[in-house]
């Protein structure tokens, strides 16, 4: 058992209030230990023998000290201080103290309320040096032995500190203890590129990499500077300097001229954008009020003075928005003849857009006139950076039939689109159709006329830049590439696999065609094999969850998109469980009475259930069909886990019941008497209790706050719950009631922990970085001085569970977008 320093309830002093701090230490070992320290004489006060402790220690007893009188304290000036006896011991050759006490020491400051000011009989004869001793180890103990999270200076004289103890450790780099499949056939994530846009030699293409749910997504840009030839990964970051958040898909890019943008989607459904000076470093903007929750951007464009959006509302009505730096818009909304616009391009100061208009069409049945509403393509163009539209026509021609596809600004400072187009030819019992395409082109997009064909069996995409024109056709496998310098002639540009969803087509200076897409659960660039870029491809893994149990440590998430477990007797040396390939994660580990238990699910979202004597071989369990289990605990009624309305428990790992909650459960826990499940209900927080897992009644918790509860830990009858807030919420009644406590300012919680001495949880603050903080009581948190948690790129610490030796932490770590990498951080833990 750790001794507990008297100062671990406070928050660290900074080395500037040194006095204050020691002070304060003394204080509390008057009340706290002195007077237990030693056998002293049964008539001294507790403020006597809390003096003769610390002078028998060898430490100063502070600002003040007892007169010599026993009767009362020597009147003196207000300015004056007692003076402070010696607290070392006297030398052998010198005689008993027979000298008249020292003159007071002059001082101008007064005391402060913090001061311990000590009146007492005069001074006993010192005791053995053996007791002495006792008392200097007994002080020494309860300063520093238990003091894993806290160091505390004690000042030896008034100025000299002892040398602090060794600080934390920092977290280390946990690449090769949490390993990766080595027989996976896939990276398990999905990526994708849905845009890609040229200027002259630079390509971007944008799209998300992630795990397969939805909102899960990382924005990502890839770049090439040589038109093509050599590709890679750009930095993403926000205005502030941090890892931009998870699920937001980047749909449309532009650039040109020393600026570059991209549009896309939050998971809410709100317009986002990022913006760079050189392609190779984006930064994600705030979202602008000029784009509403019902907007849709379907097209962007890079013009002479900034950028321009197009698109329309949900209700039907085209919108076009204006920006001179992709920061600040100007929204409008006057082009109430138009539903909707999906296309636009820019060229020597002129913008065309395409869209669908309305048009009202009477016709006749019978005697009876049928007014309908008849929607259309349309192609407008502005010359004054879209503050006014008109419309224009493209007609058919050469063989052409159908809508257009694509626009783009092509060659010689023109516009471009394609159409579809046949003719059929031979006698009646013999005819024969041929399919193409049909290239329309203006100068000024005022004017157009059909100017060339070019073959193929249906236009799949069309794109292109003042470099080049290009086009994707269909083909008997797969897909035809064809390339235009001018948008007469054309010459093959490459093809395309089959099974590619193709979302875009560019072309770069030389004639270089860049089509972007995706091949399965992989993005698909043409010509480029993604997985020598560095950091584009990555495989997926994932430490969702840690657990201890006797002598055992235990991690689980995924790798590879499949299941994974791993466990270390000391939480150093990490081996990878074996068992068969397991599609699928898991969501949280437990160890219980009958032995471990991780849950999670599959990769068809079924419940996934494994099981381990050891923690070391791990073998798969029967589960409830239904929804996924997403949290387990132990607990008096056995292993609970809970899930999506559902709950489930069992006191053999064999025989489950299960058992109706209202909400959506994502972190369970127990207490001596009771589970505590906490998550989400609607847009809101929400928390149960049970005493059996059977029977769940909703806790009451405050009004007003929003978003999920993701974590929950608890210690006796106190629970903390952490989630979306900034705010973690305590319960001191065993789940009951909760009421929401600070941890500090800008901090956002990402995970807690029970251990014997309070909690300790991880959070992330605005800069990026991690933060480590320990709280006695969950209601006032300190923060640690947990070295290697700051600096570039992003650290995150998501997993944390007490062990016998302190406690554990797993997180990753990534380097402004690019790589990603699991971190491991052990540490000693205060009781």
């Amino acid at each position: 058992m750790t001794a507990r320093s008297p100062e671990q309830d406070e928050a660290p002093r900074s080395a500037d209030e040194g006095p204050g701090g020691s002070r304060r230490v003394r204080r509390r070992l008057t009340f706290g230990v002195a007077g237990d320290l030693a056998d002293m004489p049964a008539a001294l006060s507790p403020w006597q023998r809390a003096y003769e402790a610390w002078r028998a220690a060898g430490l100063s007893w502070g600002h003040g000290a007892p007169p010599r009188e026993p009767a009362a304290a020597r009147p003196r000036a207000p300015e004056e201080r007692p003076a402070v006896p010696s607290a070392k011991p006297a030398k052998p050759a010198r005689k008993p103290a027979a000298k008249p006490a020292a003159k007071p020491r002059r001082k101008t400051a007064v005391s402060e309320p913090g001061d311990v000011l000590v009146a007492g009989p005069p001074r006993p004869p010192r005791p053995p040096l053996m007791r002495r001793l006792r008392f200097r180890a007994a002080i020494g103990a309860t300063l520093v032995l238990g003091a894993a999270f806290v160091v505390v200076a004690v000042s030896q004289g008034e100025d000299d500190a002892v040398p602090a103890r060794p600080g934390l450790p920092a977290p280390v780099e946990a690449d090769a203890l949490f390993a990766a499949d080595p027989a996976a056939a896939t990276d398990g994530l999905v990526q994708s590129l849905a845009a890609v846009a040229a200027d002259a030699g630079t390509l971007v293409a944008a799209g998300t990499e992630g795990d397969p749910d939805p909102g899960r997504e990382r924005p990502q840009f890839l770049v090439s500077a040589d038109a093509g030839k050599t590709w890679s990964l750009a930095r993403i970051r926000t205005q502030d300097g941090t890892m931009p958040p998870l699920g937001e898909i980047p749909s449309h890019i532009a650039g040109g001229g020393g600026q570059w943008m991209a549009v896309g989607r939050t998971p809410s459904g709100a317009t986002v954008a990022w913006t760079s000076a050189d392609a190779k470093t984006w930064t994600r903007r705030q979202p602008s009020a000029a784009f509403k929750p019902t907007d849709r951007v379907n097209g962007l464009a890079r013009t002479g003075g900034g950028f321009v959006a197009v698109g329309g509302t949900v209700g039907g009505r085209a919108v076009v928005w204006t920006s001179p730096d992709g920061q600040t818009w100007q929204r409008d909304e006057s082009l109430t003849w138009i539903a909707g616009l999906d296309r636009v391009a820019s060229s020597g100061g002129v913008l065309v857009a395409h869209g669908t208009q309305a048009r009202k069409v009477t016709t006749r049945k019978g005697r009876r006139k049928v007014t309908r509403t008849v929607r259309s393509e349309g192609f407008w163009r502005s010359a004054d950076a879209g503050r006014t539209w008109t419309g224009v026509s493209v007609p058919q021609g050469q063989g052409s039939y159908g809508e257009t596809r694509g626009l783009a600004a092509g060659p010689g400072g023109g516009f471009a689109t394609v159409r579809e187009g046949s003719r059929t030819t031979g006698p009646k019992k013999r005819r024969k159709t041929a399919r193409f395409g049909v290239l329309f082109t203006s100068p000024d997009g005022r004017r157009w006329q059909a100017v060339g064909r070019f073959g193929g069996g249906g236009i799949e995409r069309f794109g292109g830049a003042p470099s080049g024109l290009a086009v994707v056709m269909r083909a008997a496998t797969g897909f035809t590439v064809l390339r235009s310098g001018d948008g007469r002639t054309w010459q093959p540009g490459g093809s395309v696999p089959a099974g590619v969803r193709t979302s875009a087509v560019t072309v770069a200076s030389g004639g270089a065609v860049a089509v972007a897409g995706r091949q399965g659960d992989d993005a698909y660039l043409s010509g480029v094999d993604l997985r020598g870029v560095a950091g584009a491809v990555r495989a997926e893994r994932a430490v969702r969850a840690l657990a201890a149990g006797p002598g055992r440590a235990v991690a689980v998430g995924s790798t590879n998109g499949g299941a994974a477990i791993w466990s270390a007797p000391d939480g150093r040396a990490w081996t990878r469980a074996g068992f068969p390939a397991t599609g699928g994660r898991l969501a949280d580990v437990v160890h219980g009475p009958r032995g471990w238990l991780a849950l999670g699910r599959t990769a068809a979202s079924g419940p996934l259930a494994m099981t381990s004597q050891d923690g070391a071989a791990w073998q798969k369990a029967a589960f409830p069909a239904g929804p996924p289990p997403l949290a387990v605990a132990t607990g008096p009624s056995g292993y609970v886990a809970v899930g999506a309305r559902k709950a489930w428990r069992s006191a053999d790992l064999a025989a489950w019941t299960s058992a109706h909650l209202d909400g959506v459960a994502t972190a369970v826990t127990a207490t001596a008497d009771r589970y505590v499940a906490v998550g989400g209900k609607g847009e809101g927080p929400a928390a149960w209790t049970s005493a059996d897992g059977r029977a769940w009644t909703p806790a009451k918790l405050p009004e007003g706050l929003t978003g999920r509860l993701t974590r929950v830990a608890a210690r006796g009858g106190v629970l903390v719950a952490i989630g979306a807030g900034e705010a973690p919420l305590v319960s001191a009644d065993g789940g009951t009631t909760w009421a929401p406590q600070v941890l500090g300012a800008g901090l956002v919680p990402t995970a807690v922990t029970a251990t014997p001495g309070g909690f300790v949880a991880a959070a992330a603050t605005p800069e990026g970085d991690a933060a480590v903080l320990a709280s006695a009581e969950g209601v006032s948190w300190r923060r640690l001085q947990v070295p290697g948690l700051s600096g570039p790129g992003e650290r995150r610490l998501t997993a944390l569970t007490a062990t016998d030796a302190g406690v554990l932490a797993t997180g990753t770590t990534t380097d402004g977008g690019r790589t990603e990498a699991p971190m491991l951080w052990r540490a000693r833990v205060p009781e």
